[in-house]
């Protein structure tokens, strides 16, 4: 399938430009490329509001030119597949390294592992006729509607497939590609109940137009906006908390974007210092695996070449492990996680492939009795904004009442203002509802004494 994407003789015109860096003097030449197809059909109120195909393709080079001191790094990139040489780009990069900083902790990987995951492409997304996949938007949102009368408007109801190859090629015998395809289904609404209206939304997303339920998506997004109106203020104090997976999902996006190690090393990171500390409640375990069979994260190579593996990050709540490029693993002098991501331009920088905790074993039934009289929270507005250096963070938050374990009332204009580490100490249960949005997963999390603010 790569050649597909990528012809042979454009792989070999890339293999020429890393030779004739070499020729230049360039103590070492990597080029990636990447070229993606696209095909969505979007309607609105049972309308077609959009139907478009969109190709996109790209080759970045980059060049290392020794220095005295260490490593200079030159880049330089190009949208043109069709050049029949790409010498005079690996030349540009060159001669842009002059002007590089040194870096002693540059390095590059060496040829290792094999493609053995399962296929991540399938033809079948590509097969859809434009038809089909008007059919599919429509019948996203006829599902939304079918599950609630509530359900007023339909701001967008969308379709998207797509696939794509990349193709990293390096001067030490680097060649680590990927194919990959994926449909995808989404849709926004608004529901109105009286003088409330709210909105809502939901998605989900797979390998191939059979691997999720497109009818769920929209009676989910119904769901939703339904257990948000008529919201009731939530008096100021403490409560259990229960936290949503798709809120556990953000939460643990937000964590293990702190535990990049180039952070860690410029102390911008909450975590810096901590690897070995315990940083969470016990009942804590997560987990980065670039090669979960099936995972919709999952490639065989990183960035730089390495072959992906299973990265234990947070063990029993303690910090197993920063995440790494070659370049942070050398300035660290710890091994590398083979977690490098790769872009068209610059260095690489670091990415997750699978990010997962380890599921409990109680239900999230069952964590809402043991809440008692406690918030269930659906949504947290503004996580973006977490201090990466102290963890604080003010944030706000929407939900359902839980009265003697049992869901109630819809509470918004809630206020959680305090620290990061208050959602990892306080973790009391996790449930065995691991749910997956896209190549991330959560479950239902209670949380104790968690001060909110409200009305």
């Amino acid at each position: 399938m790569l050649r597909s994407f990528i012809p042979e003789f454009l792989e070999s015109s890339l293999q020429e430009g890393i030779r004739h860096a070499e020729k230049l003097g360039a103590f070492g030449a990597e080029t990636f490329v990447s070229v993606s197809r696209s095909r969505k059909a979007k309607v609105q109120n049972g309308e077609l509001e959009d139907l478009s195909v969109s190709k996109r393709g790209g080759i970045g080079v980059r060049v290392l030119r020794s220095g005295d001191k260490g490593i200079k790094v030159g880049s330089a990139t190009t949208t043109d597949l069709s050049r029949p040489d790409f010498r005079d780009l690996f030349a540009q990069a060159w001669e842009l390294s002059e002007l590089g900083d040194e870096d002693p902790w540059i390095r590059q990987a060496d040829p290792e592992g094999v493609d053995d995951l399962p296929s991540r492409f399938d033809s079948r997304g590509a097969a859809l006729t434009a038809e089909q996949r008007i059919a599919r938007a429509h019948a996203l949102e006829d599902s939304a509607r079918k599950a609630s009368s509530k359900v007023v408007a339909v701001r967008g109801a969308t379709w998207a497939d797509g696939e794509g190859a990349s193709l990293l090629l390096t001067q030490k015998g680097v060649r680590a590609y990927d194919v990959a395809s994926s449909c995808s289904a989404s849709i926004e609404l608004a529901v109105a109940d009286g003088e409330d209206r709210q909105a809502s939304w939901h998605w989900d997303m797979g390998r191939h137009p059979d691997s999720f339920d497109l009818a769920a998506v929209g009676a989910e997004a119904a769901l939703k906006g339904e257990q948000k109106l008529n919201p009731k203020p939530l008096p100021a104090g403490k409560y259990p908390v229960v936290l949503h997976p798709e809120v556990a999902v953000d939460l643990f996006g937000i964590i293990a974007g702190m535990l990049s190690a180039e952070s860690v090393l410029k102390q911008r990171s909450l975590f810096a210092g901590k690897k070995g500390e315990r940083i969470a409640s016990p009942l804590l375990t997560l987990i980065d695996d670039g090669r979960l069979p099936n995972g919709l994260g999952s490639e065989p190579w990183d960035g730089e070449g390495l072959s992906t593996r299973r990265n234990v990050l947070v063990e029993d709540g303690m910090l197993r492990t920063y995440l790494h490029t070659l370049k942070t693993a050398a300035e660290m002098g710890e091994a590398p996680t083979g977690t490098a991501s790769r872009g068209l331009g610059g260095n690489p920088g670091v990415t997750l492939f699978n990010l997962f905790p380890k599921a409990g074993e109680k239900s999230a039934a069952e964590l809402h009795r043991l809440a008692g009289n406690g918030v269930l929270i659906t949504e947290l507005m503004g996580l973006h904004t977490v201090d990466p250096v102290s963890g604080d963070l003010s944030v706000g938050a929407s939900g359902l009442r839980i009265r003697d374990g049992i869901l109630c009332e819809a509470v918004d204009k809630i206020t959680f203002a305090g620290n990061l580490r208050d959602f990892l100490t306080r973790i009391v249960a996790l449930g065995n509802d691991l749910r997956w949005y896209g190549s991330s997963a959560g479950l239902s999390i209670l949380l104790e004494d968690m001060a909110l603010g409200g009305s």
